[in-house]
């Protein structure tokens, strides 16, 4: 999305029922951006959560191991469908 003819990135956290429980919104993509919006998770919600699905994006993994490694990180290709 673009505000003032500059790229930002919404970043969108939601819950096992299918409800937003986050949004966030950068201007960058990567490993600290997400570690940042990880961070801000777990401090709103005080606590790790069991598991973590994301897509592939690789800036993900590098938060989810610096930050709570001891939680499931899926990326399979259909974790986000609900079915």
């Amino acid at each position: 999305m673009k505000i003032q003819g500059q790229r930002h990135y919404l970043w969108t956290a939601v819950n096992q029922d299918g409800e937003v429980v986050d949004v966030f919104l950068q201007i960058r993509r990567d490993g600290e951006a997400a570690k940042r919006f990880f961070r801000r998770l777990l401090h709103k919600h005080n606590g790790e959560p069991r598991m973590v699905v994301t897509d592939k994006l690789r800036s993900y993994g590098v938060a989810h191991r610096e930050l709570i490694p001891g939680t499931i990180h899926d990326i399979s290709q259909y974790a986000n469908n609900k079915g």
